[in-house]
């Protein structure tokens, strides 16, 4: 199959590694792929270096202020389009769909959306006015919530597919030891991890306010790291979360932006990701994937991915007291943390890995291009 995959890819956030991973998983099991960027920034130079090909061209929306800067766009995109030989184009999210749905118009080939965010009806019918011909939702619960705000959608053609994730090698215990001195973190503390986003939606506000909830033996065995920017707004907010931090007297140890997340999961007992709103979420499937248990909170897709009190914990969004009692829960049992990173390790291997979602994908579109001929 010859398929382009098409993202604005405005910075690297959870919809560009997935798209990064889709990419890789379809080209190791022999497709043809290439990815056009509507940004030329460090999503491309990640691609470069994963030898995933790519390619630039700007997308911009609709409108009459940039009218003709949007004419050059669109006929500079639809030449490319007729001299290459593609399948099909799929849309890495609702944005990144309008442009290039107008695109192929004249050419007859299929366009997948696929559904990352939440929004409202007005900027759903917008953003799809070109026509699609199928939808691919990460979660039954973002779903849910699209057709809700915008009714037509689910009279359309569309399914749910999970993301996925290659799933890395677990390290024993000696070299998680390794882990935590090379990253200058304590040796015999139960490590709990924040990784993402620090932006008001992801919830680290309600973390903090857990934290200094705990009762203070809990305290005495725990650690609290916290990895991540607010890089739209060029460190603003994490800053905010420092100085709460400071005020409520919670020491924790914000470490900014880490490009090698995967040995601070494999180097941490637990991962939190109390978020306010999360269609699906990469923090949360890569932590199960290191055999971690995820206390997270219960919106979106999280449900759709934690077991609770199997593969982890659900609690209610900007609760921090029963936040603070499921962390404690863990703090106290290690032998819980086991058990449950162990059981998150296999519903990822049986529901998230990369293989499942690249053979899921390819029966999508698959099962569109039949529909079509």
């Amino acid at each position: 199959m010859n398929v382009l995959l098409v993202s604005l890819a405005p910075f690297v956030g959870g919809a560009e590694v997935a798209l990064e991973r889709l990419a890789l998983g379809l080209l190791q099991k022999g497709h043809r792929v290439l990815c056009a960027l509507g940004s030329q920034n460090e999503v491309g130079q990640r691609f470069t270096k994963q030898g995933i090909p790519w390619v630039y061209f700007p997308m911009p929306f609709t409108g009459k202020l940039n009218l003709p800067y949007y004419l050059w766009a669109l006929i500079k995109f639809r030449r490319f389009l007729k001299r290459a030989s593609f399948d099909l184009i799929h849309a890495n999210d609702l944005p990144s769909f309008q442009f290039v749905s107008n695109a192929a118009r004249p050419f007859g080939l299929p366009r997948i959306c696929h559904h990352r965010y939440v929004f409202d009806g007005g900027a759903i019918k917008w953003l799809l006015k070109f026509g699609v011909e199928y939808h691919v939702f990460v979660s039954q619960a973002l779903r849910k919530d699209l057709e809700t705000a915008y009714p037509p959608l689910a009279r359309q053609a569309g399914e749910v597919v999970y993301d996925g994730l290659p799933l890395p090698d677990l390290p024993d215990d000696g070299v998680r030891l390794e882990i935590r001195q090379k990253l200058g973190l304590p040796e015999d503390k139960t490590i709990v991890l924040f990784a993402g986003q620090i932006i008001p939606r992801k919830g680290l506000q309600d973390l903090l306010r857990a934290w200094a909830l705990l009762p203070e033996g809990m305290r005495k065995k725990a650690y609290l790291a916290v990895i991540g920017d607010d890089l739209a707004g060029k460190g603003a907010y994490r800053k905010e979360m420092e100085a709460l931090a400071k005020e409520l007297g919670v020491p924790a140890d914000f470490r900014g932006f880490q490009k090698n997340v995967d040995q601070w999961l494999d180097a941490v007992d637990v991962v939190t990701v109390p978020s306010h709103i999360e269609p699906l979420g990469n923090a949360t499937l890569e932590a199960m994937a290191h055999a971690r248990p995820v206390v997270g909170a219960s919106v979106g897709g999280i449900p759709e991915m934690i077991v609770d009190g199997e593969t982890g914990f659900l609690v209610p969004k900007e609760n921090p007291e029963r936040l603070a009692e499921a962390l404690t829960w863990l703090i106290e049992d290690e032998t819980l943390v086991k058990r449950l990173g162990q059981a998150a390790r296999k519903r990822c291997e049986e529901v998230f890995s990369l293989e499942r979602h690249v053979d899921n994908m390819v029966r999508v579109w698959e099962g569109v291009l039949g529909g079509l001929r």
